[in-house]
C-alpha cells in the first residue's frame, strides 16, 4: 500500500514516523509523529533477508518514511504483527505496518509500506520487498489466523 493509501479510522490518521514522539501527544496536542518506533522478530522468516535487529533503527527509516501504519484494534487479538508500531501511551492502538492472515482459500501478507514506487533509487524497500517475497514463495509462509476480503477491503481507501 503506502502512505496514503489506509482509511482515516484503520490507521491513515496516525502520523508515523521514524523520529519518536516529543514528550507526548497530549502535550503537543497531537502533533506528528503519533508514535515511538517498531519493534519486530528479527528471527521471522518474512525478515530473513532483511537485516534487522528487533527496534526501529536505520534500515527502517525508509519503510518508515514511505508507510501507513493499519490498525489491528477490530482484528482478533491473535493477528500478530509481523513489523508492529509502538503507539503513543495515550492511546495505545495495535498497529503494524505488516502482517499475515488467511483470506478465503487464499494468503496475505499486508503491509503499510509502501514497496513499489521509485524501488531504484529506495534500496531499503528493495530489500524488504526482496525478502518478503521470498518468504511468501516459501513454505514457511503459513497465516494461522483468517479475515474476510471484506475486513482486508475496509482497511484500503
Amino acid at each position: 500500500m503506502g502512505r496514503g493509501k489506509v482509511k482515516d479510522g484503520k490507521g491513515g490518521e496516525v502520523g508515523v514516523g521514524f523520529s519518536s514522539i516529543f514528550w507526548n501527544t497530549a502535550w503537543t496536542k497531537g502533533q506528528k509523529p503519533h508514535t515511538l518506533g517498531i519493534l519486530c522478530d528479527p528471527k521471522h522468516e518474512a525478515l530473513k533477508l532483511f537485516p534487522t535487529e528487533y527496534h526501529s533503527n536505520w534500515q527502517w527509516w525508509d519503510a518508515m518514511s514511505h508507510a501507513d501504519v493499519i490498525k489491528l484494534n477490530e482484528f482478533p487479538v491473535q493477528i500478530k504483527p509481523i513489523v508492529r508500531v509502538i503507539d503513543d501511551w495515550f492511546t495505545n492502538r495495535r498497529l503494524a505496518l505488516l502482517f499475515e492472515v488467511k483470506v478465503g482459500k487464499g494468503k496475505l501478507l499486508v503491509s503499510g509500506i509502501d514497496l513499489h514506487t521509485n524501488l531504484d533509487s529506495r534500496y531499503e524497500a528493495k530489500q524488504l520487498l526482496k525478502s518478503l517475497n521470498n518468504y511468501m514463495n516459501s513454505e514457511a509462509f503459513d497465516p494461522e489466523f483468517a479475515l474476510t476480503i471484506s475486513e482486508i477491503n475496509n482497511i484500503v481507501k
